[in-house]
């Protein structure tokens, strides 16, 4: 196996000038003298556990990418190189260690793996003097699946040898009883949960749908979304299939969309994914307006520049990728594509990192035409290796020192600011950062490609722990419909919502117009008539009072008939007035009907003692004043206190998501201690109001009959309980029936109103058209007289005459 230093430029392969010149005791950390720098230094070699061939026949560029990032790291430490992680040129300012870096094909097996490092840790000790080759690690990195990283943990632990992954996510590997030596620049899939919980809270999503291959990345990235949607208030609806299992998959997908939620969270792998773009784009539930996906970092390749598919076979699987996004971070796209397709030398050394059976297919590989993929893994890795480096800064170590060196590191990295769990060497998610990529089709490209659809894609979102969405302003993130309108999260919901049907509206504003009408023409009879005896009689000052009182109460039906889509806060204003229109225009009716009652009996009272008494009609206003005073106080206070809001009530019916299918509105106040008090204020004063009216009536019950209103007042009362009566019970029924309580409250304004019009105007209408008719009658008749006298004089003056 050949090696070579990440240092720029310098080899320390088989054939090299490096040679060992000593060993740091207790470790694995040789020194080292490279007689063409004239330099000894102290050696850390590193071994990278990675896939990035299928089969050793064509290259895996997402996996190569990864790699790429974990030598472009050792190159980074070896030349000091702060492009990336900001103090590192300050931190390893006259540090004399240098590092090594060797690759070993894994083939995301275990038993590869494991053969592969039992082969490496049992290397034969390299002497003072050997050529620097073929060292035992001081650390090793990977593997790139959880599974491979716990089967080399557990080696690893019986080597004594610190291990370091930068993609393995599975929160076994947080149990140091079969991973003692083991760390991770990525967090438990805990972290990749509370990322996607956090960008769907933004959102606004409840509900979404999770499909996963069953495997351990895929149970235990299941179980962290589990975690974290509980933890936010997210409903996920969880679906497994078999790696390699078309039906398995198709059948996932069929229960995915009889979920009918609109959002999906995709943890699949590139073998897979064909498979779920189709399906899911057949069903409806993929491309699709409406309908939004988000894939884990397993699908970072669809960010490709060279993503393409064909135009004739799979336009379906287009429209399907258009307006995805995928987990990533870009930070380090740009270096390394930079870096990768300019430095031949840096290829070179790249090259010769790897095993012998690998050269063929790396040497023919053209890098300068490959796009390194963003990836969330990327910048992992990069960092994994970062941690590494720094922790070697100790001037002496063994394997546990070592170890603690790695858990205890904090630097600003390539994914977010890093540092670690002391015991369990997992990455804290404290400044972590995630960027989401949006995937489009790129309609301006295909000119380019012909019989090509090719795509772009770009990050308008990252996520932030502890729980911030950041906007890194490179524009809106596109859907599937092609438009920035962030989708629905659940599908429409057919919610009853009880409105007030039309036509009840109509028949209480049929109700309220009669009244008013009824009560304007009261006004204008009392004032036509004022100088009438029938009217003058009965005070028409009061009279007008009256009506109007009842003019207001029949008023209040307007608003009690608002509803929405009004504006809820012409609705909030809609349930005041109600009880400032009813209370009002009760108080000033029966305050009205009390003065007046008042004033005759203070004249009667005169009268009977002998005394001339004047008493006016602004005389006895002041129980009126008084009394609708005290209705405003209390209105105007509980306006302000705690006023009537328009509240929409729940009821118990929900469809599949928890949502209410049913509510109704009311008016009520936030504290229904304060409601029920200013309510039962305001009957207190109003049943004053109505029970002084009555006395008054009972006091003028000896009054002449065209001053005696104690019979009207009496009939008025009658109607008004009886309203009551009837209309309390019905009322209590139709709570949670708007269009019943409507109904009922207008009835009752109705006949409230009319048990007041009725008894006060229609006696006084009998009283003057009968005296009208009386008097038409008497003019009729004295005509008719006249003119019989007339004819009669006439025929004596003719006898007269004719007579000798």
């Amino acid at each position: 196996m050949t090696l070579t230093s990440a240092v720029g430029g310098v080899s320390i392969s088989g054939s090299s000038s490096s040679k060992v010149v000593g060993q740091q005791e207790g470790s694995e950390v040789l020194k080292v003298y490279d007689r063409f720098r004239n330099e000894t230094y102290r050696n850390v070699h590193l071994v990278n556990f990675q896939t990035i061939t299928k089969e050793e026949r064509h290259l895996l560029i997402p996996q190569l990418t990864y790699e790429a990032a974990a030598f472009l790291a050792t190159r980074h430490l070896n030349e000091r190189n702060s492009s990336i992680v900001p103090n590192l040129t300050n931190r390893m300012k006259g540090c004399d260690i240098k590092f090594s870096y060797e690759m070993t094909e894994t083939q995301y097996n275990r038993l590869v793996a494991l053969t592969s490092l039992q082969k490496i840790a049992t290397r034969p000790d390299l002497r003072v003097g050997d050529w620097h080759r073929y060292p035992r690690p001081a650390a090793i990195i990977g593997g790139a699946y959880s599974s491979v990283s716990l089967a080399l943990a557990n080696l690893a632990g019986v080597y004594q040898i610190p291990q370091i992954s930068g993609s393995a996510s599975s929160a076994v590997l947080d149990d140091k009883t079969p991973a003692p030596y083991f760390s991770r620049s990525f967090p438990t899939n805990e972290a990749d949960a509370e990322a996607l919980m956090i960008y769907y809270d933004s959102l606004g999503v409840t509900h979404f749908g999770c499909i996963h291959v069953r495997d351990l990345y895929g149970s235990s990235f299941s179980s962290a979304l589990s975690n974290a949607a509980v933890k936010h208030g997210i409903h996920v609806y969880f679906t497994a299939f078999e790696a390699k299992d078309d039906q398995s998959l198709k059948d996932g997908l069929k229960h995915l969309q009889s979920t009918q939620v609109r959002y999906f969270f995709g943890i699949i792998y590139h073998d897979s994914r064909e498979t779920v773009f189709r399906e899911g784009y057949n069903m409806g539930i993929m491309g699709h307006p409406g309908f939004t996906w988000i894939l884990s970092d397993s699908s970072s390749n669809l960010a490709s520049k060279d993503y393409s598919l064909d135009y004739e076979t799979e336009s379906d699987l287009a429209k399907a990728v258009n307006g995805v996004g995928i987990f990533i971070h870009p930070v380090l796209q740009e270096i390394l594509e930079k870096d990768f397709k300019t430095n031949q030398q840096l290829q070179q050394d790249f090259v010769v990192a790897h095993p012998p059976n690998l050269l063929p297919i790396l040497q023919n590989h053209s890098f300068a035409n490959t796009t390194m993929l963003p990836s969330i893994f990327t910048g992992m890795v990069y960092d994994a290796v970062i941690t590494v480096g720094l922790a070697a800064l100790l001037h002496f170590f063994s394997p546990d020192q070592f170890l603690q060196g790695i858990r205890r590191q904090s630097f600003e990295g390539a994914t977010g600011y890093v540092t670690y769990n002391t015991v369990t060497g997992t990455r804290d998610l404290l400044g972590l950062r995630y960027a989401i990529t949006n995937i489009i089709i790129a309609e301006d490209r295909e000119q380019f490609t012909p019989g090509k659809i090719q795509f772009k894609s770009t990050t308008p979102v990252a996520i932030e722990f502890p729980s911030k969405v950041v906007d890194l302003g490179l524009g809106p993130f596109i859907y599937a419909d092609n438009t920035t309108s962030v989708p629905p999260a659940l599908p429409h919901l057919d919610e009853d919502m009880n409105l007030i049907p039309l036509g009840v509206q109509g028949f209480g504003w049929g109700l309220m117009g009669f009244i008013m009408v009824l009560s304007i023409g009261c006004i204008a009879f009392a004032l036509r008539y004022s100088r009438k005896r029938a009217v003058s009689s009965a005070q028409p000052a009061f009279l007008v009072m009256i009506a109007s009182g009842c003019l207001l109460m029949a008023s209040a039906i307007l608003p009690m008939s608002l509803q929405e889509p009004a504006r809820e806060s012409r609705l909030d204003i809609a349930c005041m007035s109600n009880l400032y229109l009813i209370c009002i225009g009760f108080c000033i009716s029966y305050s009205a009907l009390f003065c007046k009652l008042y004033r005759i009996n203070q004249l009667q009272q005169g009268a009977r003692q002998y005394r001339r008494v004047q008493v006016n009609v602004k005389d006895v206003l002041f129980p009126l004043v008084i009394m609708v005073g005290l209705n405003l106080v209390v209105l105007v206070t509980w306006s302000v206190v705690d006023p009537l809001v328009w509240e929409r009530k729940i009821e118990h019916s929900r469809d599949r998501f928890d949502r209410p299918t049913s509510s109704y509105a009311i008016c009520s106040s936030n504290s229904q201690t304060l409601e029920t008090l200013f309510g039962a204020l305001l009957l207190a004063i109003n049943f004053v109001a109505l029970a002084l009216a009555n006395w008054e009536s009972y006091k003028g019950r000896d009054l002449p009959t065209e001053f005696n209103e104690t019979s009207r007042i009496a009939m008025s009362m009658f109607f008004l309980i009886e309203a009551i009566i009837i209309g309390s019970p019905i009322l209590l029924a139709a709570q949670g029936n708007p269009a019943a309580t409507f109904l009922v409250k207008a009835v009752l304004i109705f006949c409230t109103c009319l048990a007041i019009i009725g008894p006060m105007f229609l006696p006084i209408w009998n009283l003057q058209t009968g005296r009208e008719n009386a008097k038409r009658s008497v003019i009729t008749a004295s005509n008719t007289n006249t003119n019989t006298n007339t004819n009669t004089t006439r025929g004596a003056d003719m006898v007269h005459t004719v007579t000798p």
